[in-house]
């Protein structure tokens, strides 16, 4: 983890001897905090690494603040990525193959693209940016200028006039 911060680091040398120490005392411990709010050891640390790249994304930040107010910030990143993570994992269901789409071999893709791009474009742009370009919450709210609860609220309505309209193609049961 420590080599892709650092390639992400924007730093002077001395910023970066700081960064590289301030991360080997305190990257385990980090951790553990993560671990003690979502109990995975392997959410634990996609949270953990949430927290890290948002510390490089706001480095100046990190090297403004007193050393001795670093670690409580880190803390602090930590928790919300955890508390995030938990508000997210409990939105997300798997999909049941079963119950709204066909097998990829039944129809073809670009139909489905094309279901898409006729949506009203509150949802359509949220979908495009979250399933074709695949990304999350808080770069489509950036992108888009709305906010993330927004962001998200428009996802779950879209998906779901998505599903009514696939539907309607003779995807899924109807």
């Amino acid at each position: 983890m420590l080599p892709t911060l650092l390639a992400g680091l924007e730093a002077s040398q001395a910023q970066t001897d700081t960064f590289i120490q301030f991360y080997k005392a305190h990257s385990v411990g980090l951790y553990r905090y993560a671990l003690s709010w979502v109990k995975n050891p392997h959410q634990a640390e996609d949270v953990a690494q949430t927290a890290w790249l948002q510390c490089v994304q706001h480095a100046q930040r990190f090297f403004s603040l007193p050393e001795e107010k670093r670690l409580p910030w880190m803390v602090t990143l930590v928790k919300h990525a955890a508390l995030t993570h938990l508000r997210t994992a409990g939105r997300t269901v798997p999909l049941d193959p079963e119950a709204d789409l066909p097998a990829p071999e039944v129809g073809d893709p670009g139909d489905i693209i094309a279901v898409l791009r006729s949506m009203p474009e509150t949802y359509r742009t949220v979908l495009e940016l979250r399933f074709l370009e695949e990304l999350d919450s808080a770069e489509i709210a950036r992108r888009t200028g709305l906010s993330v609860s927004a962001v998200d609220t428009r996802i779950h309505r879209g998906r779901k006039r998505l599903q009514e309209a696939l539907r309607k193609e003779g995807y899924g049961r109807g």
